[in-house]
């Protein structure tokens, strides 16, 4: 006997042509039933007004973290009657779609619509969209959660500064690493060029940008598409803000299940939606000068990732080729000379390359970067007079370093030689010490400090900013008076300046 059955609940209800002729969805394209516990016109009228905000979730395999969001939307603090979840069971062979029909049987505002697999978030976010009759919409995934607080608070900032886009504060879970930067403070009217540097869909939109603008997803298997749906979402939105004074949104590394969009990226089809992305903001904003580096931004940060050594230098040849391929054709189309000038040295000489297609001077390039911008990594550290000193290691001899110490919001920051001795060695590291005084960490004042390095080798190339490592089992000091050595939960070393 199935969940559904012990559990009393009946055969998915078929809804044939309910969506219809709606957007991209069809009957035909992907049939679907609604949760036995709710009928489809009750749901609707459910509530005496259009509620706040529907919370669509594309779901495919999401077991065992569903639990832990729909626990936190039965948490929320906004009344029941005032949001509603809009669940799309995208096919399921686990027990999703069984454990969404229990959590509708007991929340009145929760709806499961279930359909044949789609393959791809983008259909699952259609119906959601189409299905909802609230104010706005909020973007979720399967495997995240939220705070108690997170729905009444957005939906409150919105109207009253009139955003029809919210950015909420976002935590990694897992492992995740997020833009930390850009939570550090309430904005209410974003720079385009600032939220640009958020694609990911998780962010309240209200619903009529959407059906105004026809901004849907892709249904197809498409990279990339929540990008193109969230930056069309910020051309044509009045205002879009971001809302740093919560933790809003717990997003997760996943370690175990399947991801609706886990398939290998296909090199062409990414380069493509970054076109249609690039095309958008050509079209869309008026001054040239900066829709053209809105693009470079665009390119620097989704183009040249795929060009990092330990990233690049994994893929086989073949695939080697087909990014260099697409991305010239990219540069060719929207990457003027006068566009490149506004690169960096280093970045400006990549894409040269890429344009010109030569890949034995890429390879090159790419493992020279290697020795200078791997994070350098802990070996040890220890307490040293009323400070401490550290014991680092680097993939390849270098000329000299820096230790830079940061604080979290950007406004402070420390550089320190890096004593390099090319005669350490131990094990294949190339070893190097620094020491900081309790008299270095004073300009700090109490507050968490984050350890940077940067390197240079031989030739004296010298490499971006990195965080340097702290890998599990490295020996670190008691805390001492001020000062707490620790680990992040991303592996990352950092100072405690706060007893």
């Amino acid at each position: 006997m199935g969940l559904r059955s012990k559990l009393g609940i009946g055969k998915k209800k078929s809804t044939d042509g309910l969506l219809a002729g709606v957007g991209p969805v069809s009957e035909s394209s992907s049939p679907m039933s609604f949760s036995a516990a709710q009928k489809p016109g009750d749901f609707d009228n459910g509530a005496s007004s259009p509620r706040s905000v529907s919370v669509i979730i594309p779901v495919y395999n999401a077991m065992p973290y569903l639990t832990e969001l729909l626990n936190s939307l039965e948490a929320q603090d906004l009344a029941s009657t005032d949001f509603d979840v809009i669940a799309v069971d995208d096919g399921s062979t686990d027990f999703s779609g069984e454990i969404l029909d229990v959590y509708a049987a007991r929340n009145a505002n929760f709806r499961v619509i279930h359909q044949e697999n789609s393959g791809w978030p983008g259909k699952p976010r259609n119906v959601g969209i189409e299905a909802s009759r609230s104010e706005f919409v909020f973007f979720c995934d399967a495997d995240d959660h939220l705070g108690p607080e997170a729905l009444r608070r957005m939906v409150d900032f919105a109207r009253a500064h009139s955003s029809d886009v919210v950015v909420p504060k976002m935590i990694g879970v897992g492992g995740r690493r997020v833009q930390a930067s850009l939570f550090t403070k309430t904005v209410e009217d974003v720079p385009l060029r600032t939220i640009l540097r958020s694609l990911s869909p998780q962010k309240l939109v209200r619903r009529s940008l959407l059906l105004e603008n026809n901004i849907r997803f892709h249904e197809e298997k498409v990279r990339l598409e929540d990008g193109i749906v969230m930056s069309a979402c910020y051309l044509k939105a009045r205002k879009t803000s971001i809302l740093a004074d919560y933790d809003y949104y717990f997003i997760r590394t996943r370690t175990v299940g399947t991801n609706i969009s886990s398939a290998p990226i296909e090199p062409a089809g990414y380069v493509r939606s970054l076109t249609e992305i690039s095309k958008n903001l050509l079209d869309g904003v008026q001054d040239r000068d900066l829709a053209d580096l809105l693009v470079l931004d665009l390119f620097r940060r989704k183009g040249l990732r795929f060009y990092e050594p330990a990233r690049f230098l994994a893929m086989a040849p073949r695939v080697q080729k087909q990014w260099v391929v697409s991305h010239a054709a990219f540069i060719d189309r929207f990457l003027p000379a006068e566009s490149q000038q506004k690169l960096d040295d280093a970045d400006r000489e990549l894409t040269a390359l890429i344009h010109q297609q030569d890949l034995d001077a890429i390879l090159a390039t790419v493992k020279k970067r290697e020795s200078v911008n791997g994070p350098m990594e802990t070996v040890e550290a220890r307490a040293s007079g009323d400070g401490v000193s550290f014991r680092l290691s680097s993939l390849a001899p270098l000329s000299s370093a820096d230790l830079v110490l940061k604080n979290r919001t950007g406004t402070k920051q420390k550089t320190f030689d890096v004593g390099v001795d090319g005669s350490a060695v131990d094990s294949g590291r190339n070893l190097h010490t620094v020491s900081i005084s309790a008299d270095d960490l004073k300009a700090f004042g109490k507050e968490i400090i984050d350890v940077w390095t940067v390197a240079r080798d031989a030739a004296g190339q010298e490499g971006a900013p990195a965080r340097t490592t702290c890998p599990a089992g490295v020996a670190l000091p008691p805390p001492l008076p001020g000062i707490r050595v620790y680990a992040t939960v991303h592996g990352s070393l950092s100072l405690d300046l706060r007893k």
